[in-house]
């Protein structure tokens, strides 16, 4: 494990990590442009791009919501648009376009009718589907990733050094030496699994790279899959992955029927090495003090019998719509092979027990 010390010293120590950059997606973005330029000006063919005519190559960031435009022309005097879209610490989310909810790259492919082509680079590779509808030129989005395919290009690039291009290059080298690192960590991630992450002072480093989230986010991936698959309730949602002040979390929700305590919603909820169930009101009001009751009760017995083995982390009282009962101790970088069926069991119960949650209120 010292050379994975070794590793995490130096993304520490690296210039951009330095001046708090490298965990910006508009930086990796802008990067991105650069070594793109540096790779037309010094003839570097690539493979980023399933048409690889690298003439009159113009990126353009920041274009229609389109993290960066790719417009090539080729020596038939053809264009070729090619959407790109980077998540370095968050994943793909939905959006509002024509009053419906859609995936952001169909947005973008409904907005560039005129795109051959669309890539999601990434940190870790994307789990979700990446299908377009209705586009006569994309069916599906690419994905590469920064420290497999990107990282390979850029040391493609700097094998052509050019003195009139030294200031870019010399940014690509920094750049290069920062995701060659982070590949380390990376393929580390994804060999374990859900297996223990046995890294010395894991967690306070990935907290000084700004990075704990994007890690954390991943391993919470790996338990949602599972946990998705073991519910057997269409009334439980699908969970939901979120980023709070760098930390990620883990959110399953289920809807209360019609009662008269004002609850709206209740679930578990993931984050920051504690998993919780909460109960959640329509608005703040005077059934506060019957909702902790049901929280204490329902959260012990969800302690006792399903996370037995867990720790129970110590409860803070606080007032206001949503509200939590720590119901166990899961560190994000322990082992969590058990854990996808733990938290599927809970949901599992919850949603058959949802009138017991009301009847217990009504008791107090």
């Amino acid at each position: 494990m010292n050379n994975y010390l070794k590793i995490l010293h130096n993304l520490v120590q690296n210039p951009f990590t330095s001046i708090h950059v490298i965990d910006k997606e508009k930086f990796h973005t802008g990067m991105l442009k650069l070594l793109l330029e540096y790779c037309q000006a010094n003839n570097i063919e690539h493979k980023l791009f399933k048409n690889n005519t690298l003439h009159k190559l113009e990126c353009d960031l920041e274009t229609k919501s389109v993290d960066l435009l790719v417009t090539q022309v080729s020596h038939t005097k053809e264009i070729h648009i090619t959407i790109i879209e980077a998540k370095f610490k968050t994943g793909l989310h939905v959006t509002d376009y024509k009053n419906k909810v859609v995936s952001q790259i169909q947005k973008y492919a409904y907005t560039h009718p005129e795109a051959s082509e669309g890539i999601v680079v990434s940190l870790f590779k994307e789990s979700t589907d990446l299908s377009i509808e209705k586009h006569e030129f994309i069916k599906q989005f690419k994905n590469i990733t920064f420290t497999n395919q990107v990282l390979d290009l850029i040391n493609k690039a700097l094998k052509h050094s050019n003195k009139d291009s030294i200031h870019v290059y010399n940014l690509l080298v920094i750049w290069g030496n920062y995701l060659k690192d982070l590949k380390g960590i990376v393929n580390e991630f994804e060999k374990q699994k859900l297996n223990l992450i046995a890294i010395e002072n894991l967690k306070a480093n990935l907290q000084k790279l700004r990075l704990k989230g994007v890690f954390q986010q991943y391993r919470m991936n790996l338990v949602k899959e599972k946990v998705d698959k073991l519910i057997n309730s269409d009334k439980i949602s699908k969970g939901k992955l979120g980023n709070t002040h760098g930390n990620a979390f883990l959110h399953h929700e289920i809807t209360f029927g019609k009662n008269d305590f004002n609850f709206e919603k209740y679930g578990i909820q993931w984050q920051n090495g504690k998993l919780k169930f909460y109960i959640e009101l329509k608005n703040k009001g005077n059934k506060i003090e019957r909702r902790d009751s049901a929280l204490e009760e329902i959260g012990t017995f969800l302690h006792n019998n399903f996370f037995k083995e867990n720790e129970l982390p110590k409860n803070v009282k606080r007032n206001g719509k949503f509200k939590s009962f720590n119901i166990a101790k899961v560190e994000e970088f322990s082992d969590l092979n058990i854990l996808p069926n733990q938290m599927a069991d809970s949901l599992n119960y919850l949603v058959n027990n949802a009138e017991r949650i009301l009847e217990f209120t009504a008791q107090n």
